[in-house]
């Protein structure tokens, strides 16, 4: 009785002590290792069951270490350390060895508190099924699973969860043994680092990558601000810019970042003058925005939308690109299971204080049992892009897919994009650039640099299909940056058209004049180029989309007078036959030519013979033997049938816009070449011998499958 006593007044001393220092925050990772060091192997089992279901789970493994240096062959604190594992860090590869120890000896009433308990949880088959399941061993995972369920309780909160794995266990199965054709690629530094990186954003022409990592700030800033809890910095928003090589920047931390505070991305909008945020400082968890104001990102501020902020948790959101549609995500009462994605349509606009609709269940179709979120729609506004974990995925997270039908209210069935794309691990935070063709998300595999990473997926099959893109660039006269108030009132002209919904603004990036808008096919465009308040036209133009294509892309440039607020159109030059060769004294017209492999359209100014060749015309123009010079672009098509593009006609036009707007951008980015460099289509051409059958006859057909380039 004595000796019982003792131990009680133990355990209460122990309690009692480690809350005050929790409560008030005094507990420090130094003093959790001098804990360690200076207690007993029950202290230690006491001490470390109260810091683990206080949810401090790195002081937690802090103390199951020193339990496993007394007893390494312990059920129990090898059941611990595995659970801690892959709680904390999701490393199922160092859990699963403690966890096969701890399996060797289960009890279904185990006490976590008991200094005398020798066995571990028989939840310890449950998470050595999850730590299989990762590794894609999925048999192993399914009998585990299984141990599981027939030795545990009937109230165990993780027979639910073991029943969605197991369904989960039959979709991987299925899918890993019909793999999809599909590239990824983890980007590596200076993106990923060591600490986790998600929540990936690309600009349209994935020029650009907004993300979140819980990366260190510089001189231990954010030190102080570390979760003990997880041992991890606070969630902080960075951009990176790729390069010509295909090389990503240093990337930067925005301006709007607190060092004590998470900020996680959620969207970007298509002119990335607005950023929406996720931030958790009200406690419920919901979205933010930022404007692109002044030269930099302005302090964030709530997203003040009827309906859409709630005291539920909402996660995450996106604006479709003709701002007539906000998708996001709640846990709200009244879905279709944890949470679930919605969406609010626009009524009638009135600037900031725009009027929005009801929110709306995006249904079934989407939503399942499970969770949904970090919803994507592409630039068609019809092709969403989102998470799931529940049973139609193969484990964790999984991209699916859905398309907006034509009665605008219902969804097809989502569908799960398969194995590699996803893993049987989170896949989580899709978004693609501008044709859908190569997109970025967060995921955790054997090659990561963390517990989180972001990878860049290439694949042939989810490209947009019956879209037109409109792809812009803005010069200035004298080099002066595009105002932030300059803005281009696109309208869409058509007799089939609702006249509320046939205009919407489009605004170019201020860091490049670039601009992008989806198009729809088959319809009639005006651009009118005025002031930021409608009133002053200053130019017009334009072009219709073509009925019959896949996907088309429409390039446009202006010039833009700054003081007078005027523009100057050039005039379309896709329909301009061969000029006469203007020939210069001592400085030679050079050449350039590539030949295409099948379906391919674009090359890299950057590299090999057309590195070369633009280097060339710079050094023409740096040694002053050209003032300017006029880059005519001439491209063709074979007969062999493209799925792809529609047509051929529709491959060698985009080939020659592609290869204008790179020339371009390329030479409008150095200040040396502004309007010094002018670039002409002058043929877009199908042709060669007749298709019979044999496309892989590359001596038959590629010499007609070109871009070529010649200096005047």
């Amino acid at each position: 009785m004595v000796q019982s006593t003792k131990l009680l007044l133990v355990l209460v001393t122990i309690l009692f002590s480690f809350q005050s220092q929790s409560q008030q925050g005094y507990m420090t990772e130094s003093e959790v290792r001098e804990m360690a060091a200076n207690s007993n192997e029950n202290q230690l089992v006491m001490q470390a069951s109260m810091l683990m279901q206080e949810g401090y789970l790195y002081y937690s493994e802090i103390l199951v270490d020193r339990l496993l240096e007394l007893n390494p062959e312990s059920s129990n604190y090898n059941y611990r350390k595995g659970f801690l594992c892959l709680t904390i860090r999701k490393d199922y590869q160092t859990a699963i060895p403690h966890l096969e120890k701890a399996i060797l000896d289960t009890d279904p009433n185990y006490d976590m508190y008991s200094s005398k308990e020798k066995s571990a949880s028989v939840d310890a088959f449950f998470h050595l099924g999850a730590c299989y399941h990762l590794n894609e061993e999925i048999d192993k995972a399914e009998l585990n699973y299984n141990k599981f369920k027939e030795l545990s309780k009937n109230s165990s909160e993780l027979l639910p969860v073991t029943d969605v794995r197991l369904a989960q266990c039959i979709q991987a199965k299925k899918h890993m043994t019909n793999p999809i054709e599909v590239y990824l690629k983890n980007l590596g530094g200076p993106v990923n680092t060591e600490f986790p990186e998600y929540s990936p954003v690309i600009s349209l022409d994935g020029s650009a990558l907004y993300f979140t990592s819980r990366r260190p700030w510089a001189n231990n800033e954010t030190e102080s601000y570390k979760d003990p809890r997880i041992n991890q910095y606070p969630e902080d928003v960075y951009v990176s810019y790729v390069d010509e090589d295909s090389v990503w920047s240093t990337p930067k931390r925005l301006e709007f970042c607190k060092a004590i505070q998470n900020e996680a991305t959620i969207a970007i909008s298509s002119d990335e003058r607005k950023i929406y945020i996720y931030e958790d400082s009200t406690g419920n968890g919901d979205i933010y925005y930022t404007d692109f104001y002044h030269a930099k990102f302005q302090d964030i501020q709530l997203l003040d939308v009827k309906d859409i902020n709630t005291k539920y948790w909402e996660t995450h959101s996106m604006m479709s690109h003709d701002k007539e549609t906000f998708y996001f995500v709640s846990d709200r009462p009244g879905g279709f299971g944890g949470r679930d994605i919605y969406m609010v349509k626009l009524k009638s606009r009135k600037g900031k204080d725009d009027k929005w609709g009801d929110p709306i269940n995006l249904g079934p179709s989407v939503n399942g049992p499970g969770d949904e979120d970090a919803p994507f729609i592409s630039v068609d506004n019809k092709t969403l892009y989102f998470a799931t974990n529940d049973g139609r995925s193969i484990g964790g997270f999984d991209i699916m897919r859905t398309v907006l039908q034509d009665d605008k209210e219902t969804w097809s069935q989502a569908e799960n994009l398969g194995y590699p794309f996803n893993s049987t691990n989170d896949d989580i935070f899709y978004t693609t650039t501008l044709d859908g063709s190569k997109g970025y998300m967060t995921s955790f595999r054997k090659d990561g640099k963390g517990e989180k990473d972001i990878y860049e997926i290439h694949n042939d099959y989810l490209g947009l299909k019956d879209i037109a893109v409109l792809k812009g660039l803005i010069k200035t006269v004298d080099n002066k940056p595009i105002p932030e108030d300059f803005a281009i009132n696109v309208k869409l002209v058509c007799i089939d058209c609702d006249p509320d919904e046939n205009q919407k603004l489009v605004y170019p990036r201020l860091r490049d004049g670039k601009f992008l808008s989806g198009l729809v096919p088959c319809r009639t465009y005006q651009l009118e180029y005025t002031d930021i308040g409608g009133e002053k036209i200053m130019g017009t133009d334009g072009f219709t989309t073509f009925c019959d294509t896949s996907y088309q892309e429409i390039y446009r440039e202006m010039l833009i007078d700054v003081d007078k607020r005027t523009i100057v159109i050039p005039p379309d030059t896709t329909d301009i036959i061969e000029l006469d060769t203007v020939v210069v004294a001592d400085c030679p017209n050079l050449e350039f030519m590539h030949y295409f492999e099948y379906n391919k359209n674009k090359l890299n100014v950057k590299r090999g013979d057309l590195k070369k060749f633009v280097k060339e015309v710079e050094k023409q123009l740096v040694e002053n033997c050209r003032d300017e010079v006029t880059i005519n672009v001439y491209s063709s098509a074979s007969h062999v049938p493209t799925k792809t593009y529609v047509s051929n006609e529709n491959l060698t036009r985009i080939r020659a816009e592609n290869m204008k707007y790179d020339l371009i951008s390329y030479f409008e980015g150095d200040e040396r070449f502004k309007g010094k460099v002018n670039v002409v289509i002058v043929t877009a051409i199908v042709q060669g011998p007749e298709y019979v059958q044999d496309a892989k006859n590359k001596k038959k057909y590629g010499p007609y499958q070109y871009v070529g380039l010649k200096t005047e």
